[in-house]
C-alpha cells in the first residue's frame, strides 16, 4: 500500500475571481486514488475527488488560462499523470 501523497496548486491568475492567485489550495492524493482538497482562501472549504482526471478536470483542465502549477511535497508513488 502507498503513503498518501501532498499537493500545493500555484496559480499566476484567477478567471473566475473567487479564489485568488499564488497558493490556492492544498490536497491528499490517497492510496485509493481519492484526492481531497481544503482551498486556502477565506472559504476553507474541503472537497473529495473520486480520482486525479476529477480533480484535474475541475481545477487544472477547464481553466488553463490560470497558468496553475502543481508542486508535489512527497515521492511520486501515485500515477497522476503529472
Amino acid at each position: 500500500m502507498t503513503e498518501p501523497r501532498r499537493f500545493t496548486i500555484l496559480r499566476e491568475t484567477d478567471a473566475t475571481g473567487v479564489s485568488g492567485t499564488g497558493r490556492v489550495l492544498d490536497g491528499v492524493i490517497f492510496h485509493t486514488g481519492q484526492v481531497v482538497v481544503c482551498w486556502r482562501s477565506e472559504h476553507r472549504s474541503i472537497t473529495v475527488f473520486e480520482n486525479w482526471d476529477a480533480f484535474a478536470g475541475v481545477h487544472l483542465k477547464a481553466h488553463p488560462e490560470n497558468h496553475a502549477h502543481i508542486e508535489f511535497f512527497d515521492p511520486d508513488h501515485l500515477d497522476t499523470g503529472q
